[in-house]
């Protein structure tokens, strides 16, 4: 009896341990979940696949204006004697420093001369051979390349003679000489300091000024640029305005036009047109009062050399 007691406790107990060790295994294995396709979102679209976004340059619409100008043969200087410092609306057309110059004798390499005049009139004369070597001539003997100079403005600078008259000027107007020939040279003085040049400079410049070859004849230019200003100050004083041609460039603002800073619209003109404008100045001093539709304007002109280089500066 006591051994049937004992052997049933045996396997009760043997029992037992395969339940708790069955249970304590089960913490070991894994639970499998069945898998489940998740459905297209568009929030997880964005969210995992970032999507790269080409970004366009904005769009202007074109302006009519902004080609370039007609193509022109620009010719080569062997000789220039000019103005330079002078400001205007125009000076963004050039490339700097021509928009400021102002050319008063010029002589091309095909013997062309221009001499300026009145306002912006030229004369001009075909030199012979023989004439522009007596021109170059006359200035070489007059000393020109054997001036010395250091092109300060200043008393070290031995184009000049200030005894104790020396006062520095930082603005203002040179008179420049270049010469691109069989000798070449650059050479500016101050308009403030033309009274304290040496002598020898004094007489290349009266040489220059009072230069008028027999034979010289109007030119007539091919181009060129028109100030136009519409806002007039009625507190001065202006000649009466005259009647702008009806078949020239209307004077009205248009926002295709180039505009300066100072609100003046600035246009270019060529060819035919340009001559029939230029004669339409002869006789001024550059500019002119007129009418156009009832209202009035003050209109500047710059005529363009041959061997000036203009840009449309709204390319």
């Amino acid at each position: 009896m006591q051994n049937k007691l004992m052997k049933t406790t045996f396997l009760l107990s043997v029992v037992v341990c395969i339940i708790l060790v069955s249970c304590n295994g089960q913490k070991d294995i894994p639970t499998v979940v069945p898998s489940v396709t998740p459905q297209p979102s568009l929030a997880a679209t964005f969210a995992i696949t970032p999507t790269s976004t080409k970004i366009l340059p904005t769009q202007f619409p074109s302006t009519p204006t902004s080609t370039p100008f007609p193509a022109y043969q620009n010719k080569n200087v062997i000789f220039d004697y000019y103005v330079v410092g002078n400001q205007a609306d125009f000076d963004t057309f050039f490339d700097p420093p021509s928009g400021d110059i102002v050319t008063r004798l010029i002589l091309y390499d095909d013997g062309q001369m221009l001499i300026a005049g009145a306002g912006e009139t030229y004369k001009q004369k075909i030199l012979s051979s023989a004439e522009i070597k007596s021109f170059l001539s006359k200035l070489e003997a007059l000393g020109f390349y054997s001036l010395e100079s250091n092109q300060k403005d200043d008393p070290t600078d031995k184009l000049y003679d200030f005894g104790n008259n020396y006062q520095e000027v930082n603005d203002g107007l040179w008179y420049c000489i270049s010469v691109n020939a069989n000798k070449s040279r650059n050479l500016c003085v101050r308009e403030s300091y033309i009274q304290f040049l040496i002598p020898k400079m004094k007489s290349i410049l009266k040489y220059l000024d009072g230069y008028k070859p027999i034979g010289m004849t109007p030119y007539y230019a091919d181009r060129i640029l028109l100030t136009i200003q519409s806002d007039i100050d009625p507190s001065i004083e202006n000649p009466p305005a005259i009647p702008w041609d009806e078949h020239f460039p209307s004077l009205e603002n248009d926002p295709s036009r180039f505009t300066s800073d100072t609100s003046n619209q600035v246009i270019y003109v060529d060819r035919d047109m340009a001559k029939e404008i230029y004669l339409f100045f002869e006789g001024s001093d550059g500019s002119r009062v007129v009418s156009q539709n009832g209202k009035e304007y003050i209109v500047y002109i710059r005529v363009l050399l041959p061997h000036e280089k203009v840009k449309n500066p709204q390319q």
